[in-house]
């Protein structure tokens, strides 16, 4: 047994993304991975990461490179660039200790991430894996090597659930011991490694790069806080923090690994990955003072919700290369944001695009089809808002009754998790009291096509970005998606 620690994605992206993998699609460094990676070695624990998902590796490979290695813990992460994609993933990892299990292999596992923290106990019986890391995990993985390896009390390390056997005709009992409090300095966590992650594997988002789609890398992602104040009933964001709230890193500390990424690594794109860039107005004045003095040349994207924004704040995000926002606008319905919980937001929408787009911003715009009380009609009227406005990016998103959510405690749970994949075949998303899961996702991936390929739509990328990526995106709408509740349409 070797005294260390392997840290793992498991490689399910032709799933996860079908047809749109190759060319379209991201290659997101896995942020949440490299910064347990760093706690764990700053502990002194020998550890590596694997990132399956970037590297092509296929899940009988990392067995072998498991196998050869044979570490004191294989941990495989559940998580990616966004809240959701936790749950995404878990299909693949259920598919990958399957054939752990096959090869009777002596390596101590643990699963990680947003999903079975609030799933514990379906996710170790899914997996069979010998533990799940609750919370954020940065205390546990490190107490569970130490016990693993010295001998310990396992019901004394917090943020942790396993199975203990009854006897050999019970049920195995999961014991899930208490929870870990959350990190209250940000700062005190050690920097992601970027020698060990290296910018040069990652590709943005083809949006992100439209102008300069042959220059997609390198490509980092950087995070400012961790999880978000509001209470929408959709999101996912606060499973791994057990409640709403929102920690924030000094803009010190996240100036200076912008600093690191451009001066050492020559990366441009940039992905701001917290779920609330733009919160606090006095917060982003400082980032953009600090980082304003430095002169990178800097194509960066974030979330804002219209109602934290305001013109100056625009302003000063552009000058310093903020050339992106992504506005969370889920619904042109007043009554349907209202299900959502979406927060009160007094706002005019109008006037928030209107001065984003007068700022020369682009917008990525989020909608999603098939909220509580959605019907056909308010469908449309969303579909309706995206074309009046007719922004650079449409997010076209179904809705999913993501674990942890109110959702999820009202639907019966998925029997394959593959279900929750937007771009796969297996995509099965929440029906309403009006549409079935069929009609949502129907809609959904017409007005995706259909967005995409209006002529006013081209004319405006083609003059704003080129014609190049005019093309690119006729590429990509003319790739049809497999879907199995749609086969027989």
């Amino acid at each position: 047994m070797n005294p260390k620690i392997i840290l793992a994605t498991v490689n399910s992206k032709r799933d996860l993304y079908a047809a749109t993998t190759d060319e379209f699609s991201a290659v997101a460094p896995n942020i949440q991975m490299g910064l347990l990676a760093s706690y764990v070695k700053s502990r002194g624990i020998d550890v590596e990461i694997i990132e399956s998902d970037v590297d092509m590796i296929s899940m009988d490979q990392l067995l072998d490179i498991a196998q050869k290695k044979s570490p004191t813990l294989l941990g495989i992460i559940c998580s990616g660039a966004n809240p959701s994609s936790s749950t995404m993933v878990m299909a693949g990892i259920v598919d990958f200790f399957e054939r752990f299990h096959q090869r009777k292999m002596n390596v101590k596992t643990f699963i990680w991430g947003p999903h079975p923290t609030v799933l514990p106990e379906r996710s170790l019986k899914e997996t069979g894996a010998d533990f799940v890391v609750r919370g954020e995990g940065y205390t546990t993985i490190v107490d569970l090597f130490h016990a693993l390896r010295d001998g310990g009390d396992l019901e004394k390390i917090s943020g942790l659930a396993y199975c203990v056997k009854n006897g050999a005709v019970q049920e195995p009992a999961v014991i899930v011991t208490q929870d870990t409090p959350l990190i209250k300095d940000l700062d005190s966590l050690p920097p992601v490694d970027w020698d060990v992650m290296r910018p040069s594997r990652y590709r943005a988002h083809n949006w992100h790069c439209f102008g300069d789609l042959h220059h997609r890398t390198p490509y980092a992602i950087l995070w400012t806080s961790f999880g978000c104040p509001f209470p929408c009933n959709f999101c996912s964001i606060n499973n791994l923090f057990g409640k709403r709230t929102q920690r924030f890193r000094s803009v010190d500390r996240v100036i200076d690994e912008i600093s690191l990424l451009v001066q050492k690594y020559k990366v441009k794109h940039i992905k701001i990955l917290d779920e609330l860039f733009v919160v606090n107005s006095k917060r982003i004045d400082e980032f953009c003072d600090k980082l304003e003095v430095k002169g990178f040349d800097l194509n960066m994207w974030a979330y804002s919700r219209v109602d934290t924004i305001s013109r100056p704040l625009l302003k000063r995000l552009k000058k310093v290369g903020m050339n992106w926002i992504s506005y969370g606008f889920e619904s042109a319905t007043p009554e349907i944001l209202k299900t959502a919980d979406k927060g009160n937001q007094k706002t005019d929408v109008d006037q928030v695009i209107r001065m984003t787009q007068e700022e020369g911003v682009s917008i990525c715009a989020d909608v999603m089809f098939g909220l509580e009380g959605e019907n056909e009609e308010t469908m449309n009227r969303t579909y309706d808002f995206l074309v009046k406005y007719n922004f650079e990016w449409a997010n076209i998103y179904p809705v999913f009754a993501y674990p942890g959510t109110k959702f999820f405690r009202e639907v019966e749970p998925p029997k394959n998790w593959k279900a929750y994949s937007l771009y796969g075949y297996e995509c099965a998303p929440m029906a309403t009291k009006y549409l079935t899961s069929k009609e949502v996702l129907k809609f959904r991936d017409e007005a995706f096509v259909r967005y995409h390929g209006r002529p006013e739509y081209l004319w405006m990328i083609e003059k704003k970005f080129g014609v190049d990526t005019k093309e690119h995106i006729l590429r990509m709408i003319a790739i049809p998606l497999r879907r199995r509740l749609l086969e027989n349409e």
